[in-house]
């Protein structure tokens, strides 16, 4: 019978799919991970990995043990969980969220969560691209995408609105944008296409067949500062940027919709600390329908 606590490091290798990633997040190094593995897969008598350029895969074998090896940890964390909250109410959630709603509009209104629940530790992961709940990255997580995975809870967290927006400056000195025809003569900001993390934000050809992008940033908030400092027109939510007094709305009839899925592993949804900020995130987003969905 192999160690149990082996299964810590095959986890985590099949997770970062690198040996010194995962010894990075294991706090040792890349040999004790490797040593690990090794003892499991000669208690098993077979390969649980095979080495590719990209990284490690799980064979055949390792993908038979992955499924247990995921079901013991879970029951490892709702037992840490169950004791945890019998000692000490709520704890630490961390949350994945995309940039925008991340920072421009979740962070500034989580005042009254701190205030309901003291003993409520967010850690808030805001990046320019998805968080991985599978993989261990977060908690929750919030997608422009509905994931489809068995493994997760998912529900639409709300939709949202976007629109045109350019700095007075630009607006001052551009050529004269008064119809949709106008917008092929402006210069546009957008994201890098080559790193774009969700379909859900290809929409300049939305508003211009062939838009002339002179700035590109895998970051909305970059974005929203190319705008500000005058290099062209940037799609922008209307929750970021409608009151944002360096910017000016353009064409206030074009706009576009998209939405946000909030999700989780289902093992963690019955977490009283989950719900607390699960729950938190989807009312809030009831009551600010008005800024989200303002045209």
């Amino acid at each position: 019978m192999f160690d149990w606590n082996d299964l810590r490091f095959f986890l985590e290798l099949h997770r970062s799919g690198r040996l010194l990633t995962a010894a990075r997040r294991l706090n040792t190094t890349h040999s004790t991970v490797a040593r690990h593995i090794e003892r499991i897969e000669r208690h098993l008598g077979t390969a649980l990995f095979v080495q590719h350029a990209q990284g490690y895969e799980l064979t055949p074998s390792g993908l038979a043990l992955l499924k247990h090896a995921e079901a013991m940890e879970n029951v490892a964390l709702l037992a840490q969980e169950e004791i945890t909250q019998a000692m000490t109410p709520l704890g630490k959630v961390r949350l994945g969220v995309t940039e925008g709603i991340g920072i421009q509009f979740f962070t500034p209104r989580l005042g009254a969560l701190f205030e309901s629940y003291p003993g409520l530790e967010v850690e808030l992961v805001a990046v320019p691209r998805f968080v991985s709940i599978l993989n261990r990255e977060a908690e929750i997580s919030i997608h422009l995408e509905r994931p489809n995975a068995d493994l997760l809870i998912t529900r639409k967290l709300t939709d949202y609105r976007l629109a045109l927006y350019a700095s007075p400056a630009y607006l001052e000195r551009a050529a004269p944008l008064r119809h949709r025809e106008d917008l092929a003569r402006h210069t546009w900001i957008g994201y890098v296409d080559d790193l774009i993390f969700s379909q859900e934000l290809l929409f300049l050809n939305s508003f211009c067949r062939t838009p002339n992008v002179v700035f590109r940033s895998t970051s909305v908030i970059a974005q929203q500062q190319a705008a500000r400092a005058g290099l062209g027109i940037a799609v922008l939510p209307n929750y970021m940027a409608r009151h944002d007094p360096e910017l000016v709305r353009v064409l206030p009839g074009e706009t576009i919709q998209r939405s946000y899925w909030i999700c989780t592993r289902r093992e963690l949804h019955r977490s009283v600390r989950l719900r607390v900020v699960w729950d938190y995130l989807l009312k809030l987003c009831a009551e600010q329908q008005h800024q989200l969905l303002a045209q």
